[in-house]
């Protein structure tokens, strides 16, 4: 399985998990079965780029994006694309990993039920908006 996690400085296991996925620096390339990890620069349009977030993601395959925080539109469009998407990682990358074995991740879906439980973000207008970090 190949897992992606958006991350800050340079992407390592270490690195903390980007608060932002769209302006993330990186988007770290955990594939479980090869036991390895890629990081690759986020080149999206956040950045100067003109490929969207999801669509640098979906090219690098990745089968799961585990994520802090993600708006509407954005569930939408990885569940469009078949890449499952599970919110609420804290810490490093490999912290978002255990995480993600541990099952205590919250799986987003396109009908709303989306990153609930974080303080302070109001879901129930369905669009896209940006989460800040404490």
């Amino acid at each position: 399985m190949l897992l992606c996690v958006p991350s800050l400085e340079d992407g390592t296991l270490g690195a903390p998990v980007s608060p932002h996925f769209g302006r993330a620096p990186n988007y770290t390339l955990l594939d479980t079965e090869a036991e390895s990890v890629e990081v690759i620069d986020n080149d999206g349009q956040h950045h100067g780029g003109r490929r969207s977030p999801p669509k640098i993601i979906a090219e690098t395959g990745a089968d799961v994006l585990l994520c802090g925080n993600l708006g509407q539109k954005a569930v939408e469009r990885f569940d469009a694309m078949d890449i499952e998407v599970y919110c609420g990682t804290e810490g490093t990358v490999a912290e978002a990993l255990e995480q993600f074995e541990a099952g205590d991740l919250e799986v987003a879906t396109p009908d709303g039920s989306h990153c609930n439980g974080h303080e302070g973000h109001d879901h129930s207008q369905g669009r896209h908006h940006e989460h800040h970090a404490e």
